[in-house]
């Protein structure tokens, strides 16, 4: 430790092999960068409750809105091997506030957009800028604080990182409905400004500089092999769905391989002729972290997933409003909160138990979700669906809080930005396979479902129309066109627009038949729809029960202690 002090007090940018004595600064700095990580994080999720808001203003299809979501992920993906390597090598610090700083600004630009087009060129800058700063956050993290205070720390970015994906749409339709300043949608954008730059002014301060003890080179053939991998494989994945799946993301994805495997080959000649890879080889060597990437990988496919599956749910299937379903969402964020402070406590206990509790513990709440929602056409109040939430919750924050603090445990301090990198990069890139995979089973059982729903209200639309007046000759025509509408809703891949078929149940009537066949039709629709998607949510819900279960069995392949753990023997 003494070695360590007197090379921080020689030169501040020179890593150390033990972090230093704790100070309160320490801690303070950590919510400083646990912060601006926050921001990062939220602008993931945030934009999706804005999305009419943005497309009535500055006049945006629906590929260019899917762009502005796309383009900020693919970014942040593809760049975070990279980041976490440069801050190996010019100061993670350093680059953290660099990252911030650009993100910033591109926040913005954002705000400031006239335009489809400057607004999706400025999210692509702020994914890279993420892309940037985050694998800072982990890294500053593990070389930062001693082993026996990692736990705790783990804990609050495990708390942090859950809180984030709860966050994006409570805060999102909180601003977007408050309108500050007339800004509209803008305010999603530019509430970044301030929170930036609160980190710019204290990072400096109160975060520690640190970096790779030996000379690293920035591998240029190596970033843009792993880009091209990435780019190849998450954007195809990201687009699919609603490209409708055609050839050339199949080839995409296929064409990722062996570029990958040229990137490994390329890293394995690097090392032998410089020491200066991209990323060190030898951490997959390490059995907690080659493991753990594995674990990960299952891991983030269900969370991303999961709320994903479950905002569209309540706000398309059940007409919650953003501001609505943010606060249903409320109590599980509360509950992953308790999860994490309870993480940090089992631990240095009980080691890795405490993910595989977190993983039981997840699959009774969606259990519990699974019958609250069974065949459910009304009455799925805010109150009904919480205490599945809560104990959803609750194993979320035991399981985030401790995975990544299992997975760095015995990482080399010289390695952490790698590390840190690539973990980050599995984590987005296996979001967006989640995301992908969910998008398959709920919006596929959607449409194989529709036919149901619209069977089962068919009886009920029928008493509608003979109680509104609607003569008896046109009740047929308007069951097979209501048939036919709902049907192609359920199978539309834009579902900002309204199908043709729609208009087409009430021609030939006179006015007001039109109206009474309106009137009925609003009345039996919901029903049917909260038919549909409470159907269709079952079997997706399936899916996260199985990865939950997967990722249970993987953890026996962790280390059975973390570093506090490790500390406390």
């Amino acid at each position: 430790m003494v070695a360590g002090e007197s090379a921080l007090s020689t030169d501040s940018a020179r890593n150390v092999s033990e972090p230093g004595p704790m100070d309160a600064k320490a801690w303070i700095g950590l919510i400083v960068i646990l912060l601006a990580a926050f921001m990062e994080l939220l602008d993931v999720s945030v934009v999706s409750v804005a999305i009419p808001a943005i497309q009535k203003d500055i006049d945006a299809t629906y590929a260019q809105i899917q762009w502005t979501l796309a383009g900020y992920q693919l970014a942040f993906a593809a760049g975070m091997i990279t980041g976490g390597r440069l801050g190996d090598i010019f100061g993670r610090k350093r680059m953290f506030m660099t990252g911030v700083v650009a993100f910033t600004l591109a926040s913005l630009l954002c705000g400031l957009a006239t335009g489809p087009e400057m607004l999706i060129a400025s999210r692509v800058v702020q994914g890279l800028a993420a892309s940037v700063m985050f694998p800072q956050v982990l890294a500053i993290m593990h070389v930062s604080f001693p082993e026996d205070k990692r736990a705790a720390v783990f804990g609050a970015f495990g708390a942090m990182a859950g809180l984030s994906g709860i966050a994006g749409p409570l805060l999102g339709g909180v601003l977007v409905n408050a309108d500050l300043f007339g800004w509209d949608w803008r305010t999603i954008f530019l509430i970044n400004l301030p929170v930036g730059v609160i980190a710019v002014a204290l990072a400096p301060a109160l975060v520690k500089e640190s970096r790779a003890t030996q000379r690293v080179r920035l591998d240029l053939l190596g970033v843009l092999l792993v880009t091209a991998a990435i780019v190849l494989l998450v954007y195809p994945v990201i687009q699919g769905r609603d490209a409708g799946w055609p050839a050339w993301t199949w080839i995409s994805m296929v064409a990722s391989i062996p570029v990958f495997v040229a990137f490994v080959l390329w890293q394995q000649a690097r090392k032998r002729r410089s020491g200066s890879p991209l990323i060190e080889l030898r951490l997959f060597r390490q059995r907690a972290f080659s493991a753990g990437l594995f674990v990960s990988l299952l891991f983030w496919t269900a969370i991303a997933s999961v709320f994903l599956v479950l905002t569209i749910f309540l706000q398309a299937g059940w007409n919650y409003t953003p501001l609505h379903t943010g606060l249903t969402f409320l109590p599980l964020a509360g509950a992953s909160f308790v999860g994490s402070g309870l993480a940090v406590r089992l631990a240095p206990k009980i080691g890795r138990m405490v993910v595989q509790l977190g993983c039981l513990i997840c699959i009774a709440g969606i259990v519990w979700l699974i019958v609250t929602v069974h065949d459910k056409t009304a009455d799925l109040t805010t109150g009904r669906l919480s205490p599945s939430f809560v104990v959803f919750g609750v194993g979320l924050g035991l399981l985030i809080a401790t995975l990544n603090d299992l997975i760095l445990t015995g990482v080399r301090n010289d390695d952490t930005g790698s590390a840190t990198g690539v973990l980050n990069t599995a984590g987005q890139v296996a979001g967006a396979v989640g995301v992908a995979v969910i998008g398959l089973i709920f919006f596929g059982q959607l449409a194989n479902r529709s036919d149901e729903a619209v069977a089962a209200g068919v009886p009920k639309l029928r008493q509608e129309l003979r109680t509104a007046g609607v003569p008896a000759p046109a009740i047929d025509g308007v069951v097979t066109g209501f048939k036919v509408c709902y049907h192609d809703i359920a199978h539309a891949k834009d579902p900002t627009q309204t199908p043709p078929s729609c208009g087409k149940m009430t021609a030939g009537l006179d006015q007001q038949a039109m109206g009474a066949v309106q009137a009925s039709v609003a009345k039996v629709r919901p029903t049917v729809q909260r038919r549909d998607f409470s159907d269709s949510l079952v079997p997706s819900l399936y899916y996260q029960i199985a990865v939950f279960a997967g990722t249970f069995l993987l953890v026996f392949f962790l280390p059975r202690r973390t570093s506090g753990e490790m500390h406390g023997h």
